[in-house]
Formats: structure tokens, C-alpha cells, sequence
């Protein structure tokens, strides 16, 4: 008799601890806490199905409002317009990398770039690499796995994604808050 009320309890819990995990939506059940700084913006972004899809390569008119969704190539059937900082013996074989430039920033300030996947992120403006300020990252979070800041200038801007283990990845920019 014990045997049988101890089963029925313990298949009472399970069946109330299952609920309850099916009633939490599945972003709370994503990690996206602890960034060094707001990624609120990025993750709606990122989440939102109207992105500006672009091949590796692109043109950009101005600064998106959105999440730009890049085709990249195989690593090693690519040459990005500036070396990346990433050391090439530091992006694996089989990886992806790719770019694409925004004609021109409205101004100068700190702007923060995202990634939704694994993968190096630079910012080149004149022909150069801009020295990032500081990022954060959450392996947990499905839709920004990282985020860089930069102190950019007005004018054209070239970001760049370097040793991505997926074929596409969502990248925002914005004005950093």
C-alpha cells in the first residue's frame, strides 16, 4: 500500500513539475542575463523575422534599424577586406567569415555590435581595424551570443565576422545607450 501512494505521489510531482516547465515561455527559458551592458534591443532584433538579408560582400546605405542576416563563405574561400584581429591559427578549418560595409555612420560615438552565433567580430573604418572597448558574452543565449563596443567615427564602416561555425548569422549594430 505504501508502494502504491509513493508511486502516485512521485507520478503527481513529475506531472506538476512538467506542467509548470511547459508554462514558462521558451525565451525566459534562454539565458540572456548578465550581459555587461543592455542587449534588449539586439535581442528583439535578432528575434524578429524582418531582417535585411545580405550575401558576404554587401553595401549598406546607411545604419540599419534592424538585424542584417549574413551569408557567409567557407573561411578559406575568403578574403576580408582588412585582417581580422582574430589570429588566423585561432579560426578553425570548416569555419565561415564575411563582411559587409555601411556606406556611412549619421555620426561619430560608441556603437555596439552583436552576433548571434560563435565568431569574431571586427569594426574597420579607413582601411583599419578599430580597437574594440569592451564586449560581453552569453554562450547560453540563443540570440545574442555576444556583443562588441567601439568608438567609431561618422563615415563608412566595414564589419567584419570571422571563424562562425554556421553558414548565416543575424548581426546588429546600433548606438550604444
Amino acid at each position: 500500500m505504501k508502494h502504491a501512494a509513493r508511486k502516485a505521489n512521485t507520478t503527481t510531482f513529475l506531472a506538476i513539475a512538467l506542467l509548470g516547465a511547459m508554462a514558462i515561455p521558451a525565451a525566459a527559458q534562454e539565458d540572456c542575463t548578465g550581459f555587461s551592458f543592455p542587449v534588449e534591443t539586439e535581442i528583439a532584433w535578432m528575434k524578429a523575422a524582418d531582417s535585411e538579408s545580405v550575401e558576404a560582400g554587401a553595401k549598406l546605405p546607411g545604419l540599419p534599424a534592424k538585424a542584417v542576416t549574413l551569408k557567409l563563405k567557407m573561411t578559406r574561400d575568403i578574403a576580408l577586406p582588412v585582417k581580422s584581429g582574430r589570429k588566423k591559427q585561432a579560426i578553425g578549418g570548416g569555419t565561415y567569415s564575411g563582411w559587409f560595409e555601411i556606406a556611412s555612420l549619421p555620426k561619430g560615438g560608441v556603437y555596439q555590435i552583436s552576433l548571434s552565433h560563435d565568431g569574431w567580430i571586427d569594426a574597420a573604418q579607413n582601411g583599419e581595424l578599430v580597437q574594440s572597448q569592451t564586449f560581453s558574452g552569453r554562450p547560453a543565449c540563443k540570440a545574442v551570443r555576444k556583443s562588441v563596443r567601439y568608438e567609431l567615427g561618422a563615415g563608412p564602416l566595414t564589419v567584419q565576422v570571422a571563424g562562425s561555425p554556421v553558414e548565416t548569422v543575424k548581426v546588429t549594430i546600433r548606438e550604444a545607450n
